[in-house]
């Protein structure tokens, strides 16, 4: 992944195909968590419409590759009774109460609160579908996401809110935290290490010490942890934290771009 830089076309981030699928998901992924359903595409999208059977779950379309998430978007209604805070708590940053009253935080919720879940809704929209129309040929290495100045607040705005609820899955509450996962995360080839020694612990016969304990019960230790699963968990934080950098890195690029162009 490339940062934003300023072109004549207006501000581009390059990144590869890979790149741009794990973003198409996540990008749907915290739209769901706002209020959509997955199971149809945009009208206007560039894989056009879907209507499925009535006893038939959302396809694949047959005209070609298509990034995984692709399919996760459909209506963005306002949620109709957002007046208590919201029970997901990575949701729940995004709408923080305004005032330690609650009558007060709820009433502002009332007020405020299907609006504001509408924008971000609008603003996931649209780096969604710009994502999905870039080109995916399939031997393409480099893809570039292009963003009109006045767009960019918009893009930079919908980054704070993924990487909020990022940020409630991976526990990040102070700047220490954030520290902490960067330290963690140093050596580039820590998801790789985590996934050869996922791969190898599930491989294990049972008995050699890396799964069931030798000569003991197969179900083992009801209070022993499961190897297999803490590596599992590890590795996931791994996939969440290093997405998490990889969009603190490319709001960073944008919001300098954007700085520098009030300079001139």
């Amino acid at each position: 992944m490339h940062g934003f830089e300023r072109t004549s076309a207006g501000y581009v981030a390059r990144l590869d195909p890979f790149e741009r699928d794990v973003l198409v998901q996540v990008v749907a992924d915290v739209a769901e968590l706002l209020g959509d359903r997955p199971g149809a595409r945009p009208s206007g999208s560039r894989y056009g419409p879907q209507a499925p059977a009535e006893d038939e779950p959302p396809t694949s379309p047959d005209d070609g590759p298509r990034p995984d998430g692709a399919d996760a978007w459909t209506s963005l209604d306002p949620h109709p009774d957002a007046v208590e805070p919201p029970d997901d708590t990575g949701v729940r940053r995004l709408f923080p109460d305004a005032s330690k009253d609650p009558g007060l935080a709820a009433e502002f919720r009332r007020l405020t609160e299907d609006e504001l879940r509408r924008t971000k809704r609008d603003r996931l929209h649209a780096l969604w579908e710009s994502l999905i129309r870039l080109p995916f040929e399939p031997g393409a290495t480099e893809l570039e996401l292009v963003v009109r100045p006045e767009q960019a607040s918009d893009l930079a705005a919908t980054l704070t809110d993924i990487r909020l609820i990022l940020a409630d899955r991976l526990d990040l509450e102070t700047d220490e935290d954030v520290t902490l996962l960067y330290d963690e995360l140093a050596d580039a080839d820590t998801l790789a290490a985590l996934d050869d020694e996922l791969d190898q612990t599930l491989a294990a016969p049972v008995g050699d010490g890396a799964g069931t304990p030798v000569g003991g019960d197969e179900l083992g230790d009801p209070a022993e942890p499961d190897p297999a699963i803490e590596l599992e968990v590890r590795a996931v934080r791994a996939s969440l934290g290093t997405v998490y950098i990889a969009l603190t890195w490319m709001q960073e690029s944008l919001v300098e771009v954007m700085t520098a162009e009030l300079g001139d």
